[in-house]
C-alpha cells in the first residue's frame, strides 16, 4: 500500500512517518526527498517560493510516487497534493507567475498522480504546540496557518463532493483521512484503517458496523446540498 503523510510546516509529519514505521516494520520509506531537491538545486521555497521551485518538486514528487506499484509498502513525506497547497498559497498572495493557467496545468498533473497513491493521512498544524527551527523550513506562524486552512479547505472539498473532479480523479482518487493532534491519537486513529500486517480494512475485516456506514450515509446526504456551493466557493478563492 502507498501511503503518504501531508500537509504544513511543523504539522509533525516527520514525527509521525518515525512512528509509523516503528509500528509498521514491513513498511520503508524513500531516501530520497523534496529537501534534497531544494538543496541541491538552490531553490526559494516555503513563502518564498518560485514557479521553477514548484514545477522542479511536482515533477520530483509524481516521479517518486509513480514508481511504486500496488503492491508495495511505501510511506511518503509528502506528496504531489502537498505541492498544490503551496502553489494555491502563492497564487493568492499574487506571487509572480503563479497564474490561473500555471495553477491548471500543475492541478492537472497532481491530480492524475492521485491514482497511485492508495492513503494519504492528513496532518493539521497544531498552534499550541511550540514551532521548532530546524533551518530549513518556514517558522512564519502566520504563513504556516495559512498554508494549514488550505490544506483544509483541498480536504473538506474531498470530503463533501469528491466527485467534484477538480482535485482528485473522478472514482480513483487514494482515502484521505484527517489526524488528531497527538502522536498517539494518530497511531490510534491509523490502526483503524490499517491492518497490523500493513494492509487497508477491506469490506469483509471493516471495523466499521452498519449502524456506523448508516450514521455516514446520512451525514453525507445533509452535506450533499452545501457541496455546489462550497466548490463555487472554491473556484472563486483560487481563480479557476
Amino acid at each position: 500500500m502507498r501511503i503518504a503523510f501531508s500537509g504544513t510546516g511543523n504539522s509533525g509529519k516527520t514525527t509521525m512517518i518515525k512512528s509509523f514505521l516503528h509500528t509498521w516494520s514491513n513498511y520503508t520509506t524513500p531516501d530520497k526527498t523534496y529537501r534534497e531537491v531544494l538543496q541541491k538545486n538552490n531553490l526559494l521555497h516555503s513563502s518564498k517560493t518560485t514557479t521553477d521551485t514548484q514545477s522542479k518538486i511536482l515533477d520530483f514528487m509524481i516521479d517518486q510516487v509513480q514508481s511504486y506499484d500496488k503492491d508495495a509498502k511505501v510511506v511518503f513525506d509528502r506528496c504531489p497534493l502537498d505541492n498544490i497547497a503551496y502553489s494555491l498559497w502563492a497564487n493568492e498572495k499574487d506571487t509572480k507567475g503563479f497564474t490561473k493557467q500555471f495553477l491548471g496545468k500543475q492541478i492537472d498533473l497532481m491530480k492524475e498522480s492521485m491514482r497511485s497513491l492508495d492513503i494519504i493521512f492528513m496532518c493539521r498544524f497544531d498552534a499550541k504546540q511550540l514551532i521548532e527551527d530546524d533551518g530549513f523550513r518556514d517558522i512564519d506562524k502566520e504563513f504556516i496557518q495559512e498554508v494549514d486552512n488550505i490544506f483544509y479547505s483541498l480536504y473538506n472539498q474531498y470530503r463533501q463532493n469528491p466527485e467534484a473532479d477538480i482535485f482528485f480523479p473522478k472514482g480513483d482518487s487514494p482515502a484521505i483521512i484527517e489526524l488528531p493532534h497527538t502522536a498517539q491519537e494518530r497511531i490510534d486513529l491509523i490502526s483503524e484503517y490499517i491492518t497490523i500486517d500493513g494492509d487497508m480494512y477491506g469490506d469483509e475485516t471493516s471495523i466499521f458496523s452498519d449502524v456506523d456506514k448508516l450514521e455516514q450515509l446520512v451525514y453525507e446526504q445533509e452535506q450533499a446540498h452545501k457541496a455546489e456551493q462550497k466548490d463555487k466557493e472554491l473556484y472563486k478563492r483560487f481563480g479557476l
